[in-house]
């Protein structure tokens, strides 16, 4: 759901992503992590990968999850501010060693040269900002195409989704709308994000084999999402929530 994204508070979460990065790899928990892996030259994952239709509840599925296993969320604002923030960026890029620099950068180009229809900075630093993270791993990335970026075999994908009177309503709850601007909220945001994904990478938004698991928020509500988002990290990536989170119960 829509929330106001600070630049200050931007800049704790990544400042936090590049401490929990160095503290892994000067540990070497990095490289043993179950689910991470390499394509080519460049190791990534673990992480889980949220795309969702407006009112399905995807963020706080991504909170949830993200919490039991401590691993911080990057939602599309946050992102596109990351992306926005070239201090911000160059932060996230220092926390790299130089070889994992070059190869990403490698990577990028032979992105955007395969992408005729790409020829903004926006879009560039964009791609850039999922492939840090993806390589950094232990994330949530909510939004933004991260499935067509990021390898999906050491990541989960999951699409969320709802029937369009369930989301019109928690929206009309949670913004406190009209019933018709409600309505109009959810279809121009679903469209809007269709139009996203197939301008820049020429898909269609929702198609099932796009994902590992597509679930109904609508018929299982959005803690047993959650539940089944953690049992699918689990079978896929052998990623299973820390025992201390589980004993207090954190949400």
């Amino acid at each position: 759901m829509p929330h106001p994204v600070h630049s200050e508070n931007v800049q704790k979460l990544v400042s936090k992503q590049v401490t929990l990065w160095d503290l892994k790899r000067q540990s070497d928990q990095a490289r043993r992590r179950n689910g991470r892996g390499e394509v080519g030259r460049l190791a990534f994952g673990p992480y889980l990968l949220i795309s969702r239709e407006k009112g399905s509840g995807g963020l706080k599925v991504a909170e949830i999850v993200g919490s039991h296993l401590g691993w911080p969320v990057f939602d599309r604002q946050i992102v596109e501010e990351i992306g926005r923030q070239a201090h911000v960026r160059e932060q996230l890029v220092e926390s790299l060693d130089e070889r994992a620099r070059g190869i990403l950068d490698d990577l990028i180009r032979e992105m955007l040269l395969k992408d005729e229809m790409v020829t903004d900075s926006y879009f560039h630093n964009l791609k850039k900002v999922i492939l840090m993270l993806g390589h950094q791993g232990d994330v949530v990335i909510v939004g933004r195409g991260a499935e067509f970026v990021l390898p999906g075999e050491f990541g989960l994908r999951i699409r969320l989704v709802a029937p369009l009177a369930v989301r019109i309503e928690r929206i009309r709850e949670l913004l406190g709308l009209s019933l018709e601007a409600a309505r109009e909220d959810v279809l121009k945001t679903d469209r809007e994000r269709a139009e996203f994904v197939r301008r820049h990478f020429a898909r269609q938004v929702g198609g099932h084999l796009n994902y590992d698991l597509v679930i109904n928020t609508g018929a299982f509500g959005i803690e047993l999402a959650a539940e089944m988002v953690l049992a699918a990290l689990g079978h896929k990536l052998g990623v299973t929530p820390e025992p201390a989170r589980l004993a207090v119960g954190v949400k």
